[in-house]
């Protein structure tokens, strides 16, 4: 009966309702479609490289979220300290089905990749798109 009553509650948790209210792909019915992928760079293995002489940017791959478009993405700068210094953690850049950039401004931070490895910076993401 324990057995039964879990994979009730399982399943119910797992078929809760996910409505794409607005997307641009002009592409009817594909609601059934919706899928919600997640994901972090990392607390302390994230590739963090430089970028110019005020930042640090961070290529991240969703390939195994297998979106046939474009998702819509959300995230979010972790850290143990200075991060909250940090600019644009929550903007993405040359966004595919597959993967993205966030570049930080870190105007006014030196060595950037080293504080920001130091610290243990990350990246931690949300995309909700289309896998069919």
């Amino acid at each position: 009966m324990l057995r039964c009553a879990t994979l009730v509650i399982v399943l119910g948790l797992s078929l809760g309702d996910l409505l794409m209210v607005s997307n641009d792909d002009g592409v009817e019915g594909r609601d059934l479609c919706l899928r919600t992928c997640t994901g972090t760079t990392g607390k302390g293995t994230t590739n963090w490289v430089d970028y110019g002489t005020d930042g640090v940017k961070v290529d991240i791959s969703m390939e195994d979220c297998e979106f046939t478009s474009i998702p819509n993405i959300v995230t979010t700068l972790n850290g143990d300290g200075m991060h909250w210094e940090a600019t644009g953690g929550s903007a993405t850049y040359y966004v595919k089905a597959t993967s993205f950039r966030v570049y930080v401004y870190t105007r006014g931070i030196t060595a950037y990749t080293s504080i920001a490895t130091e610290k243990n910076w990350s990246i931690t993401w949300v995309a909700i798109g289309y896998a069919c």
